[in-house]
């Protein structure tokens, strides 16, 4: 299954669909004006279109059947009586075409809102918290949950048994599958309150309307209206339930197959290297036969749900209306013109009737998305700026630990009482195995994360008492893979700092070395890069450590920045850093002890504790853990290892 893109469960309950119209409100609130504007021109609409069809039995009555006026007479009464429909059906037209605009105005503010809410938050939580979600996932809240699992649109026009088409063609359509080609803005998340309430409060209107206006024609048509709704609204449910399952069985089959293309198509070099292309086109072709089956199931229940059930019923019902009506008219009890008008109202009763189930339904299902977007957005941010916290001081850069514990989850600490400190203007590399805490000390520098307990100073000034912000803006980090964004060369660099002025930026352009390769750049500076981009491992390093340096900073966290890449172009790193690290405080994180051998001091932390602190030729020297290290990292490289 593709990362981060779960599978929903088929629907929610009525009582949390309430709870989250309640949650997404405060969304819309700004908008109240144009969102209740709209429900009142609901108000007016619905009764003008149905106005506009009952007319249909005075010009059957007064015009078409009243022989015993000239034709002239009759065919001024059709001229009169028709054009008060029209002006009913543009009236209504018109107010339903500004209420369409208002809502979609609402639903595009109030989703452009959530969006942006739920961006700033996200950039607020710690990584304790984001930690326990993957990128695709939080992706996917952060894109397609915001989608709406549904529009609204016109139905294809078909005409009623009387020959005429429905005033109120209007139609749920439902989207089961959620696609990131959708506008996130159509209707997006918040049509939730902003298009679906208005479309359902529509329906129940236009519903209690129907009904009302059968019943001038026969009180008996009006209640068997009101009583057709009940059976129909309960095997319908039903029947869109098995639709909702099987809906949520086929999308999970389309994400295993996406899964599996995804990763033949990113891996395709391993897969033919290794002679298995006819290991994944079974796979591909299982997990596609899958989706088939999946989504052959799945147009089965919707068609049985559309056509037999739905359908079913609606002519079934009608044709009894039908029978009922006509025997009236053989009777003598009614006429012509309550035929033509009890057939019109019936079928302008249907699409509501269809739109009430299929709303409840799809709110259910668009609740499932809600929730996780709102789980987020719960989640309180646990390290922001304290109302005691100060302005970061100019640093010095001088670094303390004392007493520090940190634990991610588990019983296992990744820091055991952490104690040492760093002078300001001092280069310090950080050692030891995986997992032994090296990255957990950046990441509270940084406070990325809080320690469970001790203090963590920079320039004798807890971390948790600054305003972070102040702090980071004085430091800089060079990770071990430097992440290019879309854009040139110059731009990816000013990303450190986009006020950097130009002397500056030259400056860290000439120090990191990013110059010595730009004259094999047809545009130097200006050339265009990114992710899958030209530039060597190295290459991208020189631009990440000139990101870096247009910060001017006074603390550098170098973060196994040369892990990856090759001997010679971690050789070119390095004498890259040591050009431009006066006047700053260095912290390096290293695998290799070789990137931490021209340092002031090597700490070297093994199980979340320091267990050396020293000078490289005086831990070599010495029996421990640093230089057993030395000697298996120089015999591994073919180099004769110095002794003590």
């Amino acid at each position: 299954m593709p990362e981060g893109q779960p599978v929903d469960s088929p629907a929610a309950g009525l009582r949390q669909v309430l709870a989250v119209l309640r949650r997404l409100w405060p969304f819309v609130r700004p908008y109240r004006g144009k969102f209740f504007l709209g429900l009142g021109l609901i108000l007016v609409a619905v009764p003008l279109g149905q106005f506009a069809v009952f007319l249909t039995r005075d010009v059957t009555n007064n015009a078409l059947l009243a022989t015993s006026l000239t034709a002239e007479e009759r065919w001024s009464i059709v001229l009169q009586i028709v054009g008060l429909q029209a002006i009913f059906w543009l009236s209504s037209a018109l107010l339903g075409m500004w209420r369409e605009v208002l809502e979609w105005y609402v639903s595009m503010r109030a989703t452009f809102d959530l969006r942006c809410r739920y961006y700033r938050h996200l950039m607020r939580l710690p990584m304790s918290v984001l930690s326990k979600y993957t990128p695709g996932e939080i992706l996917f809240r952060s894109t397609s949950d915001m989608v709406s699992l549904f529009t609204v649109g016109n139905k294809v026009e078909t005409a009623t048994p009387a020959g005429q088409i429905p005033p109120d063609n209007k139609e749920v359509r439902t989207t089961f599958h959620y696609s990131n080609d959708v506008d996130p803005y159509d209707p997006g998340m918040m049509g939730m309150i902003a298009r679906s309430l208005p479309l359902f409060i529509e329906t129940i209107y236009a519903l209690a309307w129907g009904v009302a206006l059968l019943c001038l024609i026969d009180p008996l048509l009006g209640l068997a209206l009101a009583i057709y709704i009940v059976p129909f609204t309960i095997f319908s449910t039903q029947a869109f339930n098995r639709v909702r399952v099987s809906a949520a069985d086929f999308r999970a089959a389309q994400q295993v197959e996406s899964g599996v293309l995804r990763d033949s198509i990113a891996g395709l070099r391993i897969v033919k290297s290794l002679g298995r292309t006819a290991w994944q086109r079974k796979r591909h072709f299982a997990a596609a036969s899958q989706s088939r089956r999946n989504g052959v199931k799945m147009v089965y229940e919707l068609a049985r749900a559309q056509q037999f059930i739905q359908q079913g019923m609606r002519w079934v019902f009608t044709a009894i209306i039908y029978i009922y009506q006509a025997r009236r008219i053989v009777e003598g009890d009614a006429s012509i013109a309550d035929w033509v008008a009890t057939a019109l109202l019936i079928e302008a009763a249907q699409m509501p009737l269809q739109n009430f189930v299929q709303l409840i339904q799809l709110l259910r299902m668009q609740t499932v998305p809600a929730q996780r977007i709102l789980e987020i957005l719960d989640t309180e941010p646990t390290l922001v700026d304290k109302e005691s916290a100060v302005v970061q001081p100019p640093l010095k850069g001088e670094v303390e630990f004392n007493d520090v514990h940190l634990t991610y989850s588990g019983d296992r600490p990744a820091l055991n009482g952490i104690n040492f400190r760093i002078q300001a203007g001092e280069y310090v590399g950080l050692v030891g195995a995986s997992g032994a805490g090296k990255s957990s000390i950046v990441a509270l520098l940084l406070r990325l994360y809080a320690p469970d307990s001790g203090l963590v100073k920079v320039d004798g000034i807890d971390v948790q008492g600054v305003q972070i912000q102040t702090l980071l803006d004085q430091t800089a980090t060079v990770p071990q893979s430097t992440q290019l964004y879309t854009g040139t060369i110059a731009e990816n660099i000013r990303f450190g700092n986009p006020w950097v002025d130009d002397e500056t930026f030259n400056w860290a352009v000439q120090a990191s070395g990013v110059s010595e390769f730009l004259s094999r750049r047809e545009h130097g500076l200006d050339s265009e890069v990114g992710e899958g981009s030209f530039l060597s491992g190295g290459e991208c390093q020189r631009i990440g450590i000139a990101r870096a340096l247009v910060r001017r900073p006074k603390l550098l966290l170098l973060d196994e920045a040369t892990a990856s890449l090759d001997p010679k172009s971690e050789e070119a790193v390095l004498q890259a850093l040591e050009k431009v690290r006066n006047g700053m405080t260095v912290i390096s994180i290293a695998h290799r002890l070789k990137a931490v051998a021209s340092c002031d001091r090597v700490i070297v932390l093994d199980q979340g504790r320091v267990v050396a602190d020293g000078k490289h030729e005086d831990l070599i020297s010495q029996p421990g853990p640093y230089r057993d290290l030395w000697h298996i990292q120089n015999e591994s490289a073919g180099l004769e290892a110095p002794l003590d």
